[in-house]
């Protein structure tokens, strides 16, 4: 993996049951996640952030997956969480979006945008491509071990870089 992508997500950043009631629960869960990792110093703050890139286009990826973001100065560095939902009728916008996979990735404001934009992209297109398979799926809603979900996102990311 290249140097941008080590430590974007590691298995401290995957939560295997995350339990929450609503988008709002679950990106706080993730920003106490970060906070713990000591990857930011204000979760209300990075919490706002992301809130309020949410209210511009709602993140529902489809296929059962959000992938809320910021780019925010409340973090240290690109961070990606993963987060599969305890609860089986999670729904991201209320609607009948049922999410069972969240990825939330925030990178630090004061980074080059224009490397931060395509870091960003590369990220979503790497999810985008591992969400459209139901293999893919499967394996995370079965994984009873982080590792399995962290090695199927670098494989991809790999992938992705080899373009």
């Amino acid at each position: 993996i290249n140097k941008t992508h080590a430590g974007l997500i590691t298995k401290k950043t995957i939560l295997l049951n995350l339990d929450a009631e609503s988008k709002f629960d679950a990106i706080r869960g993730l920003c106490g996640l970060l906070f713990s990792l000591n990857k930011t110093e204000n979760p209300a703050l990075l919490y706002q952030d992301i809130i309020k890139r949410e209210e511009v286009v709602s993140t529902f990826a489809g296929t059962q997956t959000a992938i809320p973001h910021a780019i925010t100065k409340h973090i240290s560095e690109p961070t990606l969480c993963f987060a599969r939902m305890s609860n089986d009728d999670f729904t991201w916008d209320g609607k009948d979006e049922k999410v069972r996979f969240v990825f939330l990735l925030s990178a630090p404001a004061q980074d080059d945008l224009k490397k931060l934009r395509q870091s960003q992209s590369y990220v979503f297109s790497s999810v985008a491509q591992l969400i459209s398979r139901a293999d893919t799926l499967e394996l995370w809603d079965s994984a009873t071990d982080a590792q399995v979900i962290l090695d199927s996102l670098n494989t991809a990311f790999e992938a992705n870089q080899d373009r």
